[in-house]
């Protein structure tokens, strides 16, 4: 059986992302986490720019769980999109409505990245949660099943992925061609 959380590269890094503030692997809080996302406890998933949130139930309790993300500005995305738009790959990758694997790289060179990495200390890398459960830990079971649940959501909307950082969902080859074009005209020498 093939693990329903985390199916595609991105998905996977999402909630592998925990890992920056704390989450060791292997960690009883992801078995406890799966457990609880397999039961299909996690409900109100909301994923927005900087916030991914939901009730999570866990025996009598009900909990409200958030995971929290920088977002990166207009000026910032604009970057980032023209850094995209001049890679051939991500472009494809892109269009064919997939993340492609480079796409980390390609915005590191505008300063950006998407999906948070271990031992990068970054602002844009750090990762906060909330939950009302008794466990005082930056990543408890509960912020393990919400990551779970939105990973798998991401896994099937990659877009997802761009929103919970503040990036352009709408448009996103007129979006690029327009980066391209902006950075082209850039390159031109002045008449």
């Amino acid at each position: 059986m093939s693990d329903p959380y985390g199916r595609t590269w991105w998905g996977r890094k999402w909630w592998r992302a925990l890992e920056t503030i704390g989450l060791n692997y292997p960690d009883q809080r992801i078995v406890k986490g799966r457990a609880i996302a397999g039961r299909g406890a996690v409900t109100g998933l909301s994923i927005e720019p900087g916030r991914v949130s939901g009730t999570v139930a866990d025996g009598p309790g009900v909990y409200d769980a958030e995971i929290t993300i920088p977002v990166y500005s207009k000026s910032a995305w604009t970057a980032g999109l023209s850094a995209l738009s001049l890679s051939p790959s991500c472009v494809a990758g892109l269009l064919a409505g997939r993340l492609p694997k480079r796409i980390d790289d390609v915005l590191a060179e505008a300063g950006m990245r998407l999906l948070p990495k271990k031992f990068i200390t970054e602002d844009h890398n750090r990762i906060t949660t909330s939950c009302g459960c008794a466990d005082t830990r930056e990543v408890c079971a509960h912020i393990m099943a919400l990551a779970l649940v939105s990973a798998a959501r991401m896994d099937d909307d990659p877009w997802l992925v761009l929103l919970v950082r503040g990036g352009p969902t709408r448009d996103l080859a007129g979006r690029l061609r327009a980066a391209r074009l902006a950075s082209m005209e850039a390159a031109q020498p002045a008449a």
